[in-house]
């Protein structure tokens, strides 16, 4: 005697249902994931320009007060002046630089249109003591300002102007 017993199963149309469904789900994840991915990396990117330009600011602030002198050496290059040392500020093409003895800190923000402001003297002569510095950079159509402001006292414009002299008419 044979015994019929019934199998219990799942149909071709329910397996079919079951897998539709879940590449739905599938394609529905995988693209939440790169939606993630592409604002993590914006959101990086944007933090490295704010971290570098904050730290920039930071800096040019510090070295401006810090020195006696700042002044331009070429039509890229600054020179914070002190007593003991020299600090460089390189204005290139990609980036901006800050060059120490033992080291030098690049800032990956594009300068533009970078403003000088020298200390006049009595003559209508500007010396090459900057008085007040501005540059613009960029990021993602927002424009941002790099600046600095620096005073002198009276023995550092002495000494630079006597510096321009001729070295037979220095005393």
């Amino acid at each position: 005697m044979l015994i019929k017993q019934k199998i219990k199963a799942f149909t071709m149309i329910e397996l079919l249902i079951t897998m539709t469904l879940t590449a739905i789900l599938v394609v529905f994840a995988f693209m939440g994931y790169n939606q993630i991915q592409k604002l993590f990396i914006n959101y990086t990117v944007q933090n490295n320009f704010i971290t570098d330009y904050n730290q920039l600011n930071k800096a040019l602030f510090i070295l401006s007060n810090k020195s006696k002198t700042i002044e331009k050496t070429s039509e890229h290059l600054l020179k914070f002046k002190n007593d003991s040392n020299t600090v460089e500020l390189e204005l290139t093409q990609n980036n901006i630089l800050l060059k120490f003895k033992s080291h030098t800190d690049t800032f990956d923000l594009i300068p533009q249109t970078p403003k000088f402001d020298f200390v006049k003297t009595t003559s209508d002569t500007a010396l090459y003591l900057i008085t007040n510095f501005q540059c613009t950079t960029s990021f993602q159509n927002q424009k941002l300002s790099i600046s600095f402001q620096k005073e002198y006292d009276a023995s550092s414009i002495l000494k630079s102007t006597l510096q321009l002299l001729p070295p037979d008419e220095q005393y």
